[in-house]
């Protein structure tokens, strides 16, 4: 069955929309999905249709032709279960979503459970980590960026 897609109103193309995504998390997928946009030109973001496969929750995005997942942490100690969660779907990128329940970066904190993932990305599990907060986001690298280096640009996520 071929899916419908709806361009975005602020991003068109590069926001494509599907018309079966899951309505549930429909607002919060294209709240991240924009602040992502509105952070990097070069990419663009699928919002997939939802599956109804029994047990299977299939990823939120398409970035840039990869899969990825947002991952609405409660703290950063759910940054280990949120990697986890994106490689059983097939994930090769995660959205780490503050917004959606914390709204304040300990960029230390953060920036150690992050690099704790670095086996994920020197093995090419994952390639990208976006972190959004505030309407913004960086991407991050744990194969290429010390803790350091990552605590870094999870500063530039403060208000």
């Amino acid at each position: 069955m071929e899916t419908e897609y709806l361009k975005d109103e602020e991003f068109g193309e590069r926001l494509m929309i599907s018309k079966e995504a899951d309505k549930k998390d429909l607002d919060s997928n294209i709240r991240a999905a924009r602040a992502i946009l509105a952070s990097y030109n070069e990419v663009s973001i699928i919002i997939n249709p939802h599956s109804y496969a029994f047990g299977h929750k299939n990823p939120e995005y398409t970035i840039c032709e990869a899969l990825g997942d947002r991952k609405g942490i409660m703290s950063e100690r759910g940054i280990t279960a949120g990697f986890k969660s994106a490689k059983k779907q097939g994930c090769r990128i995660v959205v780490i979503d503050l917004d959606e329940h914390v709204r304040c970066l300990d960029p230390f904190m953060l920036s150690k459970y992050i690099s704790r993932r670095k086996c994920d990305f020197t093995s090419n599990l994952i390639t990208d980590c976006y972190v959004v907060l505030n309407g913004k986001a960086i991407r991050v690298n744990a194969r290429y960026q010390t803790r350091k280096e990552i605590e870094s640009k999870l500063e530039k996520l403060r208000p």
